[in-house]
């Protein structure tokens, strides 16, 4: 059961990666193209499943006993989700000057989510690697 677990793990860390892309995906969309329900789904839906993947995807790895490092990896996505909402209250309170530059941070720290979620990716995929001698 515990490695049907690990597995699940390694699985979860795969699509927390992907829902990752596809929100790139759907930012791109309501920027370059002219699908107004692409902020929406970017924002809300997408949103929502990049912050609460990698929540189930940590009571997974812990069952299946994942080294306590990477759990606190998967855990630093849905961390860096808050600060991504947290780095638009500039844009959303009309701020100006340099105050609502901290906005475009928010580009930044998806850049590094997309990071967080390939090095988890890498790394879950290593415990599936047979041990060499």
């Amino acid at each position: 059961m515990r490695s049907t677990a690990r597995r699940a793990f390694v699985i979860g860390a795969s699509l927390v990666a992907a829902s990752v892309a596809v929100q790139f995906l759907l930012a791109g969309l309501g920027i370059f193209y002219d699908w107004k329900d692409s902020f929406y789904w970017h924002a809300n839906i997408n949103g929502a499943i990049v912050f609460f993947l990698p929540l189930l995807t940590i009571l997974a790895g812990w069952y299946g006993r994942v080294p306590g490092r990477l759990l606190w990896l998967t855990a630093a996505i849905p961390g860096l989700v808050i600060v991504q909402s947290l780095l638009l209250f500039p844009y959303h309170l009309h701020a100006t000057g340099v105050v609502r530059a901290i906005s475009g941070l928010h580009v930044v720290n998806a850049l590094f989510i997309f990071w967080v979620a390939i090095q988890l990716v890498d790394r879950a995929r290593a415990l599936e690697a047979p041990a060499q001698a």
